[in-house]
C-alpha cells in the first residue's frame, strides 16, 4: 500500500462505474447494504444530485444539515468514502465524521489514510473539533479514531436501538 496513489475527490457522474462496482461488493458482504443511501443504478443521477445538495446547503430535509461526501481512489477502484456534517442538527445519529471502507479492503490501512483525509478536510473547513461515533463492537474504528486523538466523551445507545456507541471529540 505504501506506493499506492490515493485520491480523494467528490463524487462526480463519472465515476458511476467505479460506485456501483463498490456497491456490489458491499452486497456480497451484506446483502442489504444501501451505502450512503444508494439504492439501485437507476436512480444513480438522483442520489448524486442528492449528495451535490447536500453539499452545497440546498434542498435539505429537517434534520439534516450540510454535510460533504468525498470517494478515496486507488487507481479507478474506490476504496471507501467519507462524509463530513459541517454541523450536527440533531442527536439522532451522533457525530460529524462517518467513514467506511469498502468490504474487501479492510484491515488493509486504509481506514487509517480516509480517517487522516477527514481531519485534513475538517481543518479547511474551520473546524476547531469533531464529534465522531462507532459501535462499541468495531474494534478497528475504535483503534483509528484513538489513535487519531479521539478522546472517548460517552457511551450511550444509538435512539431506539440496542446498538451501544462510543461517542468521540477530536480536537484539531
Amino acid at each position: 500500500m505504501a506506493d499506492e496513489k490515493l485520491l480523494i475527490k467528490f463524487p462526480t457522474e463519472t465515476d458511476k462505474n467505479a460506485w456501483l462496482d463498490y456497491v456490489k461488493d458491499a452486497r456480497k458482504f451484506y446483502s442489504d447494504a444501501t451505502p450512503l443511501g444508494f439504492k439501485d443504478e437507476e436512480h444513480f443521477r438522483e442520489w448524486l444530485n442528492n449528495l451535490i445538495n447536500l453539499n452545497v446547503g440546498t434542498h435539505i430535509k429537517d434534520g439534516v444539515g450540510p454535510q460533504s461526501t468525498f470517494f478515496m481512489f486507488n487507481g479507478n477502484r474506490i476504496i471507501g468514502y467519507l462524509t463530513i456534517k459541517r454541523k450536527v442538527i440533531n442527536q439522532k445519529n451522533v457525530g460529524q465524521i462517518y467513514f467506511n471502507i469498502r468490504p474487501s479492503d479492510r484491515k488493509k490501512g486504509y481506514g487509517t489514510k480516509l480517517m487522516t483525509a477527514a481531519l485534513n478536510k475538517c481543518k479547511e473547513i474551520n473546524l476547531s473539533e469533531v464529534v465522531i461515533s462507532c459501535p462499541d463492537e468495531s474494534l478497528g474504528a475504535i483503534k483509528i479514531i484513538e489513535s487519531h486523538g479521539g478522546k472517548l466523551v460517552e457511551t450511550k445507545f444509538l435512539n431506539g436501538t440496542e446498538i451501544k456507541m462510543r461517542i468521540y471529540l477530536i480536537k484539531l
